[in-house]
């Protein structure tokens, strides 16, 4: 077992039916628990655990009946929720800093949600970084076409001009983390202990920190990414990402620059969310020459820049032409749910 202690934990559930139930997300939050040791532990408290899922959309709908608007809302393809870490200091000037950016992208906020997670759930070190977690629901005005594309814009505008940190903002998914043990997310987080909670799919992680120190901020999944291991050539990673003009997180660890890379070419060049990947991890050359020369798969390129020069040239005609420039097109034929980040 003491192998078996040294990396990430993952565990991903999904419906094939596409139905949300209650159960996928019990399912994953108890594989998480099962896979506790995979996670890094100091004086007993985890370096952290989380989930991505589907939007809850009927806890959303009944929250905004609650507040007087239409609960049908919460189903339209302009929904979106966005979930923020807001230091405490300044909290005040950063979400109105927030809201600003958010109106110039004509992105409408519908609700707000503050308090909705239990400090007394956390341990002593988490309670000393706790952000405040930050709820809004929000609609995307006009056209569905774009949406994907602005909220990304949105939030990277809101990282670079405030220190918040976008935890998700999507049309599809949601993402609930902290510093601490799987335990305790149901206890933190007061959705995930809600009956009315659904979804029908969720990824988890439990992090094992190495080559940063663990925080709210870099505990996974990412808003599209989460990732088990070491990127040993992060450096050359990200200076071809900033090359290619894609926005890096801030003082962020490898995995969330990778998460970063991934959602810059989807929405900067207009990939779909698995030519991204295949772009960001090409196959292994030694293993390719290995394969039966009938599988018809042609030898990779090395170098990401000129794999990822080639893909910005077609990326525009590329998305006009399938519909793909807002990766909510491809969510049911995308494979892993790396990319639920519309």
């Amino acid at each position: 077992m003491d192998d078996e202690r040294d990396a990430c934990a993952l565990v991903a559930i999904a419906r094939k039916d596409g139905a949300a139930t209650r159960e996928i997300l019990a399912e994953t939050i108890r594989g998480l628990e099962c896979l506790a040791h995979r996670s890094g532990s100091i004086d007993g408290e985890g370096d952290g655990s989380g989930v991505l899922t589907d939007i809850p959309r009927e806890l959303w709908a009944d929250a905004l009946g609650a507040s007087r608007l239409d609960p049908a809302i919460a189903f339209d393809r302009r929904f979106a929720v966005a979930h923020i870490f807001v230091p405490p200091r300044d909290d005040e000037l950063v979400e109105a800093e927030a809201r600003r950016i958010f109106a110039k992208y004509r992105i409408r906020v519908l609700l707000e949600r503050h308090g909705n997670t239990r400090r007394a759930a956390l341990g002593p070190r988490a309670r000393q970084g706790e952000p405040r977690f930050w709820q809004l629901a929000l609609e995307v005005q006009g056209s569905s076409r774009r949406a994907g594309r602005r909220l990304y814009n949105a939030g990277v505008d809101i990282e670079r001009a405030t220190a918040a940190t976008i935890v998700s903002l999507s049309r599809s998914t949601a993402v609930y983390k902290l510093r601490g043990h799987p335990q305790q997310l149901k206890a933190y987080f007061t959705d995930l202990a809600d009956p009315r909670f659904k979804t029908s799919m969720a990824f988890g992680h439990n992090r094992y920190a190495t080559n940063t120190t663990t925080s709210f901020e870099r505990v996974q999944p990412f808003p599209a990414f989460a990732h088990n291991g070491e990127i040993n050539t992060i450096a050359r990673l990200r200076d071809e990402s900033t090359a290619l003009g894609i926005t890096l997180s801030r003082g962020g660890s490898d995995s969330q620059d990778v998460d970063a890379t991934l959602r810059g070419m989807v929405f900067d060049r207009g990939l779909d969310p698995i030519e991204a990947i295949e772009l960001v991890f090409p196959p292994i050359v030694s293993e390719v020459r290995r394969m039966d020369a009938r599988s018809g798969i042609s030898r990779p390129t090395s170098r990401m820049s000129s794999r990822a020069s080639v893909a910005s040239s077609r990326s525009s005609a590329s998305a006009a032409t399938r519909g793909r420039s807002d990766p909510a097109s491809t969510r049911r034929s995308s494979g892993p749910r790396t990319a639920g980040v519309t």
